[in-house]
């Protein structure tokens, strides 16, 4: 026991002296062996995860090998006019709008081949590509090109004809400072274009998945931009791609309806000289419906006309029938069932309309006015 203390006193003693000679001052009331025990976790929650992605031109790139031919995308989107954003968004028609891509070639943009944009309504089913069997039609694909092969690049649109309209692309090249290769490239790119009237509804599946470079939302329009890359050394064309999609909202008119006139005597079954055209505009399924009123005469309102001695005929309506007194006679579809819109042209003529009168017997002679009651009713 004695001992014990002694030498607690002496380990006392030899720590004082030895913080008095480094210069600290150390007040020690209870000295305590040590144990030796189990490490078995540390937790250190001060330190952080940094990522960088630096903007070309702006923070220094990675050395190419002079051999890459593999062109990169660095940023895409698809916008109005006024570069607001319309990815994962519903567009509308008759409007214009562009696709803005920036892109690196590492060998020098007359490498740089073709960007192909094409861009397709899915039909419900996001497993569909350009112009396959499920979309075929020019209101249902779209095929935009950038040649750069025969020394001065060019912007075309290969598909469809007059379903939309081409505008106009801008190219610039962003200057590298900070890259070590000579020949590497990069251009910001736009290419417009007009949906027109017919261009086809495409509401999405309700809720609009945001994420980029991914086709993930049903009943929308999908488009792929892929880069090609000749390359000055290479032994095959390598091809950079991004995908995504948007919507598009729905649009119904009628355009122009005419006025058709008949001209008979009495107890003859008189028709139009000529058919009467209906034009109207669709990018969604539709029905198309006719009504007139009783025919009323201009000078003598008492006399009339019913409407039922009126027959019709055109569109999918293929033989004269003749109106009910309160309900429409269809061109397209029913009061229940609706028809497909058009997948080519901005507009939809129906060119073989006729009207017919069975005009009845002792009728008193003058001009008789019905209103006309054409509805295009679009389904939602």
């Amino acid at each position: 026991m004695i001992i014990k203390k002694i030498f607690t006193i002496f380990s006392t003693f030899i720590l004082i002296f030895y913080t008095s000679i480094t210069g600290l001052i150390l007040l020690i009331s209870t000295v305590k062996l040590a144990y030796a025990e189990d490490i078995s976790s540390y937790n250190h929650n001060s330190s952080y995860l940094i990522v960088t992605i630096p903007t070309p031109g702006t923070e220094p790139g990675p050395v190419i090998p002079h051999l890459v031919t593999q062109p990169i995308i660095n940023w895409y989107d698809f916008q109005t006019i006024t570069g607001i954003s319309m990815l994962n968004s519903n567009i509308d028609v008759n409007i214009e709008y562009k696709f803005c891509i920036n892109i690196t070639s590492f060998q020098g943009w007359d490498d740089i081949d073709f960007i192909n944009i094409t861009a397709w309504f899915d039909n419900g089913d996001d497993d569909t590509i350009y112009n396959n069997s499920g979309n075929l039609g020019g209101n249902l694909n779209m095929f935009l090109q950038y040649e750069n092969t025969t020394g001065k690049a060019k912007y075309n649109m290969l598909w469809p004809d007059d379903e939309i309209i081409k505008g106009n692309y801008t190219e610039s090249e962003i200057i590298i400072e900070n890259y070590n290769q000579d020949n590497i490239e990069c251009h910001n790119l736009t290419f417009s274009f007009i949906p027109s009237y017919q261009f086809r509804y495409a509401p999405g599946d309700g809720s609009w998945d945001n994420t980029t470079n991914a086709i993930n939302d049903v009943w929308s329009w999908n488009f792929k931009i892929a880069v090609t890359d000749s390359g000055e050394n290479a032994l095959d064309i390598k091809t950079a791609w991004v995908i995504d999609e948007f919507g598009v909202n729905s649009y119904t008119e009628i355009v122009n309806v005419g006025i058709p006139s008949i001209q008979g005597r009495p107890g003859e079954n008189a028709s139009t000289d000529n058919s009467t055209n209906i034009n109207i505009r669709s990018n969604v399924d539709y029905a198309l419906s006719v009504d007139v009123n009783t025919l009323v005469h201009k000078t003598h309102p008492t006399a009339n006309i019913s409407n039922q001695t009126i027959y019709i005929r055109g569109g999918n309506l293929n033989n004269f029938t003749n109106f009910k007194g309160h309900e429409p006679v269809y061109f397209y579809g029913s009061s229940t069932n609706y028809i497909n819109p058009d997948d080519n042209n901005s507009l939809k003529i129906i060119s073989d309309i006729v009207y017919k009168c069975n005009i009845p017997i002792a009728q008193l002679p003058g001009d008789y006015y019905g209103s006309l009651y054409i509805q295009l009713r679009a389904k939602l």
